[in-house]
């Protein structure tokens, strides 16, 4: 699933002064086959569900106010934003930013696109409503106040249906939570990178 990266990596190719020290992108950017390899990201999705096994995967989480259905709509909007040559300028040059922190049905355009996108793939806490807080990246039991990790919620509409996540690697793989599988072990930091078998369950490990 498309993640902060991934799309990081979608906006330093059509404006390089976005690079940032520590950037990892240049191979990919001087790549003879950089068209192709950009072209294939764009078309990927930020979620997928599979509704046989009542699955979905998706980068950082799903807002606790959404259900299935509705964050597969959602995630549908920015698929479509960069997908269009015409509106992908516009969304990737506006994505970035931690407001609005709250979703709102009534929110439009860019702000509709990156309250969307940070969900997806930069959420790491929110508060039960949703407002999120984009600055703590540290482990679950570092919540701010008015805050909890956003599988910790019990009135999450999407609780009935088994999610695997990624992006919070700080977590390294541990997650308590019924039905929450998070798969981000620290590879990027040394950890470990982990697989999961969706049908049996069963986690693989290779250290990096």
């Amino acid at each position: 699933m498309l993640g902060n990266h991934d799309l990081h990596l979608l906006a330093v190719a059509r404006k390089p002064e976005r690079l940032k020290r520590g950037d990892t992108l240049q191979p990919i950017l001087d790549a003879p086959d950089k068209a192709e390899l950009l072209g294939w990201l764009r078309q990927q999705k930020l979620m997928h569900y599979d509704a046989e096994r009542n699955l979905a995967m998706v980068h950082a989480g799903i807002a606790p106010q959404w259900s299935i259905e509705k964050a597969l709509r959602l995630a549908g909007e920015v698929e479509a934003a960069l997908q269009s040559d015409e509106l992908l300028p516009r969304f990737l040059d506006g994505m970035y930013g931690n407001e609005p922190s709250k979703w709102n049905k009534a929110l439009a355009g860019i702000d509709r696109l990156r309250v969307i996108t940070n969900y997806f793939t930069r959420m790491r806490f929110c508060s039960a409503d949703g407002r999120l807080d984009l600055k703590a990246k540290e482990g679950a039991d570092t919540a701010p106040a008015g805050f909890a990790p956003w599988f910790a919620h019990p009135e999450r509409k999407a609780a009935g249906t088994r999610i695997l996540f990624g992006h919070w690697a700080a977590l390294e793989g541990r997650c308590d939570t019924p039905g929450i599988t998070a798969l981000d072990t620290g590879c990027v930091w040394g950890g470990a990178m982990t697989l999961m078998n969706i049908d049996s369950q069963q986690l693989h490990r290779c250290t990096c």
